[in-house]
C-alpha cells in the first residue's frame, strides 16, 4: 500500500515509526528482537533511514525487506543525494522495488563528514526536489518528503524554506514528514503557513521522544529546534534516574501528541531510535485516553 493509500480516508490517525540501520552486527541483532514489540504496536508503516555514502545503504533495504516481507508491515526506504548519480539512483530503486517497498523518503541528505557544504556528484542531484522529480518518473512509488517547522538549518529564513517545500510537493510528494520539534505552535505555525503557500498533500508531524536531556539537547542542536524550558526542567528534576528520565520523555511525547491528534493531524511518525519500550509507553498513554485506537 502506497503513501497515497495510507493517508487517503484513515479509520484512526496514521501511526508511524522510523528506525535507522546499524553498522554492525550486534545492532542488528539487537533491532530483530526489537522489531516484533515495535511491529505489536500497530503502526500504520515504518521508514529505514539511509546511510551517508554507502554506510549502511544494503542494510536500508535489508531491514525494510524485513519489515515488509517477514512481519508484513508496509515500510518505505529513505534515499537521498548524496553521493548517487541518477544512474546510480535508478539502480538502488530497482533493488528497493524487488523486494516489494512502494514508498521512498526522499532527501537531499546531510553534506558528508569533512565537507562544509553539499555538493552533488555529476549526474547526481543538488536538491530534494530533484530526486523528487526524478522518482516520480520512475512511476513505481510513493514519495514523502521532509518538513521543517522551525525551518531547515541551512535555509536563510522561514518563507525561503516554505518556498523549497512547495518546490518539492510540485515535484511530486505525496506526503510531507516533518524534522522533530517539542512545541506544537511551530508545527501549527508551520502547517498553516505551508497551507497558504499551496502545499496540499498531507502535512504529517515527526515526534522523537526523548530519552535523556543530553541527548534532546545534541539532536536539537544539530537540527534547530527549540528544547521548552519546561521540557528542561521536568529533565533536570529527573536527574541520572534513567527510569524518571524515561517517564518524563514519555510524558511528554503523550501530550505533544495528544495536542496534535486532538487538532486534527493526519498522523504522527516516532523517530523510535531503535527502541521499544519508550513507545510502548507513549502508544499505551495515547490509547488510555481514546486517542488512538
Amino acid at each position: 500500500m502506497r503513501f497515497s493509500e495510507i493517508y487517503s480516508s484513515p479509520d484512526s490517525p496514521v501511526i508511524s515509526f522510523e528506525v535507522f540501520p546499524p553498522k554492525t552486527s550486534r545492532g542488528m541483532d539487537s533491532l530483530r528482537k526489537v522489531l516484533p514489540r515495535l511491529v505489536a504496536l500497530e503502526p500504520a508503516f515504518m521508514t529505514v533511514t539511509y546511510g551517508a555514502m554507502g554506510t549502511t545503504r544494503i542494510r536500508t533495504v535489508e531491514i525494510a525487506s524485513m519489515i515488509h516481507n517477514e512481519f508484513g508491515l508496509e515500510c518505505a526506504c529513505h534515499l537521498t543525494c548524496v553521493g548517487a548519480s541518477g544512474d546510480q539512483v535508478d539502480g538502488q530503486l530497482q533493488h528497493i522495488h524487488g523486494h516489494g517497498i512502494e514508498n521512498i523518503v526522499a532527501l537531499r541528505g546531510d553534506p558528508p563528514r569533512g565537507q562544509e557544504s553539499f555538493q552533488a556528484v555529476e549526474g547526481g542531484f543538488s536538491y530534494a526536489n530533484e530526486l523528487v522529480a526524478h522518482i516520480r518518473s520512475n512511476g513505481r512509488f510513493d514519495i514523502a518528503v521532509g518538513g521543517y517547522p522551525e525551518k531547515h538549518i541551512e535555509a536563510p529564513d522561514f518563507e525561503t524554506d516554505l518556498v523549497n517545500l512547495h518546490r518539492k510537493v510540485d515535484s511530486g510528494a505525496d506526503v510531507v514528514i516533518t524534522q522533530l520539534f517539542y512545541d506544537n505552535e511551530h508545527f501549527f505555525r508551520f502547517r498553516e503557513a505551508a497551507i497558504e503557500k499551496g502545499v496540499s498533500c498531507p502535512i504529517v508531524p515527526g515526534l522523537l521522544p526523548i530519552q535523556s536531556l543530553a541527548q534532546v539537547e545534541k539532536i536539537a542542536g544539530l537540527c534547530g529546534a527549540e528544547v521548552p524550558s519546561a521540557l528542561q526542567a521536568s529533565l533536570r528534576e529527573a536527574g541520572d534516574d534513567p527510569d524518571a528520565v524515561a517517564a518524563a520523555g514519555i510524558d511528554w511525547c503523550i501530550e505533544q501528541s495528544a495536542g496534535l491528534l486532538t487538532a486534527g493531524v493526519p498522523g504522527i511518525h516516532y523517530y523510535v531510535l531503535n527502541r521499544a519500550s519508550i513507545m510502548e509507553g507513549v502508544i499505551t498513554g495515547l490509547r488510555g485516553r481514546n486517542l488512538l485506537l
